[in-house]
């Protein structure tokens, strides 16, 4: 008769033996929680102080009127004693008796009483020029505060990542004792195998459990457990001590050894944060590495025709001139797109996996502008204006619809954008700015007074003297977005693009540029809320551009709407809508990528200027 093994009676000793600690990762996790919380009372601080400043701003700017006002009492006042005065003197004329003295006296009063009145407003116009002086500066502080702050959160997550990796990947050994009742046909072997088998699952679950209960951010990994795949791996086994009863149960007593195994995203995962903290930067993305496992080298041939001439034919995003043309591409997927002003584009998908012609139909638009297409105005000479897309009406959602944004991007509002507009495909180049210096001998702010803001090493901004467009800190081709220009400095561009093409153009207001930005989504990225690696230039965003100075423009893929570095890169100016403030959008190469989200903000002053701050223009039908 057959004995059937009987419920298990495990015993598991709960004394857990640790190889290492995660000490050194818990005082790093604490010491940049407490940086973040010291930065953030200095945030707060700041904003506080900005308040109290504008406020007095706003009492000397009354004050000022009051004195401008007496000014012109004054003056009046002045006037009439002169008039007094000059009668009096006439009647000496026929009564040399006649006493003046009264009239000359009231008239030097006037004069003088003036004349103070104007001193005070010379020192008030100082005192206010002193006190807007440090509203910029406080507001250059609250701008590098604002970045350090998001690059200690950032800094936070990933020693957040290491800490658990470091706490769950540890070697320990755990003692399980098993009994089990062997069947009548096992072998003594069989049965001892079975035991151990059966101890050393045991003691990996109860490992597992002891390990997740260990961690310093316990109760969120065990809400992600089943879903991370972490697991442990036995590192060997040894027997304390083993026998059998008379009844044919075996007992033993197993000493088990075992390791962590919390790899690649299992601890963002865990904690329930974005993959990217748990990459190192330097492995491409399944999708790339797929891409490019596909890639073997072939070009084929393609000819692109239209029916019309001087169009533009569009390639994967990229200009290859008018039609026809023929070319060489790589073999797989291409977007090939038709346009001309004044018609309705063409576009086709095509899997190149021989040589192909294509032909495209234009129709005539009834419209001046499509949405989606190309435009570019004549300057002056080989000289052209900033390139355009049209973007088409439709309603922006303006804000943090994410809920991890900052303050000041709440609440979410909705802006109708009442008709379509040319916006700027990059931001304004080095070369074009060089054009407008060139054309108009215009000098920007930073080259009449004090230079360019940038931000140090240790993250705090600073001003230097020699910073401007022409030498913003860092080496900087024609094709790199200018930088070191003030909001003041791009209402002088966009004025001059006005006067030189007698088209209207202008800076985008927030809605539209944040609009244009999202492209349809209501994401942080336009691809989607993870700026992932290698997307965009920022500070933690990886590649050769990252902390170091602004890309080229156009360096990296534009959003579906075919509008290029909405992310990252250089700050750009845009005006509030509401208020007409001056806004910074877009984040830049030096700063967090968190306030690279299209929705992030920054409120500065209109004569700022740093060399991560450019602009974008538009254009209206």
């Amino acid at each position: 008769m057959m004995m059937r093994m009987a419920r298990l009676a495990l015993a598991v000793v709960t004394t857990l033996a640790w190889v290492s600690a995660a000490n050194a990762d818990e005082a790093s996790v604490n010491e940049i929680q407490s940086q973040i919380e010291r930065l953030q009372a200095q945030y707060q601080s700041s904003e506080q102080q900005e308040q109290a400043l504008r406020n007095e701003e706003r009492e000397m700017r009354t004050q000022l009127e009051a004195l401008r006002t007496r000014s012109e009492e004054l003056e009046q006042a002045r006037r009439v004693a002169l008039a007094e005065m000059n009668e009096r003197y006439q009647l000496v004329v026929t009564d040399p008796n006649t006493d003046i003295s009264s009239a000359v006296a009231a008239y030097q009063e006037a004069v003088d009483a003036h004349q103070q009145n104007l001193n005070r407003i010379r020192e008030q116009v100082t005192s206010l020029s002193q006190k807007q002086e440090e509203i910029q500066q406080n507001s250059m502080s609250r701008h590098a505060l604002v970045n350090r702050l998001e690059s200690y959160e950032e800094q936070l997550e990933f020693a957040r990542v290491e800490r658990i990796r470091n706490e769950f990947n540890r070697v320990g050994s755990i003692d399980a004792q098993q009994s089990l009742t062997c069947a009548r046909t096992d072998t003594i072997q069989a049965c001892e195998e079975r035991g151990k088998q059966l101890a050393r699952q045991r003691a990996s679950r109860e490992f597992t459990n002891n390990l997740f209960a260990s961690l310093s951010e316990s109760e969120i990994a065990v809400q992600n457990r089943e879903a991370s795949g972490a697991s442990v791996r036995v590192l060997g086994a040894r027997v304390v001590n083993s026998g059998f009863s008379g009844q044919g149960e075996y007992s033993v007593n197993l000493r088990v050894e075992l390791e962590g195994q919390l790899n690649g995203n299992q601890a963002c995962t865990l904690l329930q944060i974005d993959s990217r903290y748990c990459s190192d930067g330097t492995n491409r993305t399944a999708e790339n590495a797929e891409a490019a496992a596909g890639d073997d080298g072939v070009l084929y041939q393609l000819t692109v025709r239209s029916n019309v001439y001087d169009d533009e034919v569009f390639i994967n995003g990229v200009s290859y001139g008018s039609t026809p043309l023929q070319l060489m591409l790589p073999a797989g997927e291409h977007d090939i797109v038709v346009s001309k002003h004044g018609f309705e584009g063409d576009s086709q998908r095509v899997s190149l996996r021989e040589a192909k012609t294509l032909r495209f139909e234009l129709a005539r638009s009834n419209n001046v502008f499509t949405t989606g297409e190309r435009i570019q105005d004549a300057l002056y000479g080989e000289a052209k204006g900033p390139d355009l897309v049209i973007v088409p009406a439709g309603r922006a959602q303006v804000g943090d619809q994410t809920g991890e944004g900052r303050a000041n991007e709440q609440p979410v509002r909705s802006v109708l954008i009442g008709e379509m507009f040319g916006m700027g495909v990059f931001p304004v180049t080095v070369e074009q700015f060089r054009d407008f210096v060139a054309a108009t001998e215009y000098v920007t702010e930073a080259e009449m007074a004090r230079g360019c803001a940038a931000i140090n090493g240790e993250g705090r901004s600073e001003w230097s003297a020699d910073r401007n467009w022409r030498n913003p800190g860092f080496e900087q081709n024609g094709n790199a977005p200018v930088v070191c220009v003030s909001y003041n400095d791009a209402l002088e561009y966009v004025a001059w693009l006005s006067s030189t093409t007698g088209n209207e153009y202008r800076l985008p207001t927030e809605a539209q540029w944040e609009y244009s930005a999202k492209a349809s989504t209501d994401t942080n990225y336009w691809w989607g809320n993870s700026i992932g690696v290698g997307r965009a230039n920022c500070r933690t965003c990886g590649g050769q551009f990252a902390n170091v100075k602004p890309s080229p423009v156009g360096s990296f893929p534009a959003n579906s709407w075919g509008i290029y570095d909405t992310v990252g890169n250089v700050w750009e100016w845009t005006a509030d809508e509401r208020s007409g403030a001056p806004v910074l959008k877009g984040g830049a190469f030096n700063f967090a990528a968190s306030l690279a989200r299209a929705a992030a903000r920054l409120e500065m002053p209109a004569d700022f200027r740093g060399n991560y701050v450019g602009m974008r223009v538009i254009r209206t039908p």
